[in-house]
């Protein structure tokens, strides 16, 4: 299974949130330095936002505030899975259980 990249500025307060985040979970991943609105971050993000997390095939971003990167990373089990957050239930709002 593909490491999981970070791609954004240290400097960036969303980006150093993320990389915490992988920290404490004991989640190994590549941060890769990037400016504001550089092409590897357009190219997930339409407005060049930061940071964005590519694992694998999958790429994510702050897009939805519903699905943060820092919380898809906090929910992430076994190596074995990629990091997904768990989707919204269009019924109620609530977090549907994986468990």
């Amino acid at each position: 299974m593909a490491t999981p990249e970070i791609i954004g500025s240290i400097r960036s307060t969303y980006t150093r949130t993320a990389c915490m985040v992988c920290e404490e979970k004991g989640i190994e991943y590549v941060l890769t330095e990037r400016p504001l609105h550089a092409p590897e971050i357009l190219a997930i993000h339409p407005f060049g936002k930061m940071p964005v997390l590519r694992h694998g095939d999958l790429e994510l971003s702050n897009r939805r505030p519903s699905q943060p990167i820092s919380i898809a990373a906090s929910r992430r089990r076994t190596s074995s899975r990629p990091i997904l957050a768990s989707p919204r239930s269009p019924s109620n709002g609530s977090r549907s259980s994986t468990r």
